[in-house]
């Protein structure tokens, strides 16, 4: 399938009306057959293809470098393993998909902090975070790398380590924004596939297990309610010395969910062959401890 105009005018209606009215996050709809749900996984994978093909083209991007070669960038190597953990904010992903990747050894990709850095750097030079195109070019230009040290994950853009800065609230609200554009996504893609096509990663963000990694050998959706996500956000803040207002924090909180959950392009949902935990009665470890018990059984 080409990435031609029509076809990716096709994608946004297919989409855009599939979406609309999406189902409530941590819920399913009626369970597909497995011819249907590989014929519909098929379809999302070519169908985002041929929007990031046409992204490339009219941001004059080399397709070879783009969406021409997304395809290829998966099971590259014979010992990868991909874990994908997805879900809402505050359900405690980013603490599950680290703790689990040391006890597994494994490589950590925080997506999350790749759509942050985007919106931190847009910021810094003045880029509008509802400007798509700007934004695609920067993300697609930006050198962005993760170096762990001192027993922590840091991520470091043009040379920079911007770890602290892209977790202030005003950021957090701006990877929201940013990762909507299909340019912006298309800039990022192609990295995260890289690096986890490179050997045994595990994967944290929104649309690991539907749109980056849907081949991944593990899949797991963390929830919570989401007045236990905004306290535990609230807590975090308070403990980071930027306090908030629990009412303030579930507001902001609801409307990322709903706009996360809407976008026409990634949107969150659970992928079907995702395993749900329910992380309010959960410690960490307890989450951890569970998912790295079915990655070994699925031979990781």
């Amino acid at each position: 399938m080409d990435g031609n105009s029509a076809d990716a005018g096709d994608y946004r209606a297919q989409v855009g009306s599939r979406f609309r009215n999406p189902p409530s996050l941590g819920r399913l709809p009626r369970p597909r057959t497995p011819n249907e749900a590989e014929d519909e996984d098929q379809r999302n994978w070519n169908l985002h293809n041929i929007i990031l093909s046409d992204c490339c083209r009219r941001l004059s991007w080399p397709l070879s470098g783009g969406a021409a070669s997304l395809a290829r960038l998966m099971s590259t190597q014979a010992d990868s393993f991909v874990v994908a953990i997805d879900g809402p904010a505050g359900a405690g992903k980013s603490t599950a998909a680290r703790g689990l990747a040391r006890r597994l050894g494994y490589t950590f990709l925080d997506s999350g902090a790749l759509y942050r850095a985007g919106a931190w750097a847009a910021r810094r030079r003045d880029i509008a975070w509802s400007d798509g195109r700007a934004l695609g070019q920067l993300t697609y230009n930006l050198d962005i790398r993760f170096d762990n040290r001192d027993g922590a994950s840091h991520i470091v853009v043009d040379g920079e380590d911007v770890s602290e800065e892209i977790r202030r609230p005003e950021i957090s609200e701006g990877a929201s924004q940013v990762s909507a554009f299909a340019e912006v996504r298309a800039g990022l893609l192609a990295l995260q596939r890289r690096i986890g096509a490179s050997g045994r990663v595990v994967a944290e963000g929104r649309d690991m297990g539907t749109v980056v990694f849907p081949d991944a050998r593990a899949k797991f959706f963390l929830t919570a309610p989401i007045e236990e996500r905004a306290r535990r956000r609230t807590l975090e803040l308070a403990a980071s010395g930027r306090p908030q207002n629990f009412d303030v924090v579930l507001a902001e909180m609801q409307l990322r969910d709903q706009r996360d959950s809407t976008r026409a392009i990634a949107p969150l949902r659970r992928a079907e062959n995702a395993i749900e935990i329910d992380t309010a009665d959960l410690s960490p470890d307890e989450v951890v401890a569970r998912m790295a018990t079915i990655v070994r059984e699925r031979g990781g």
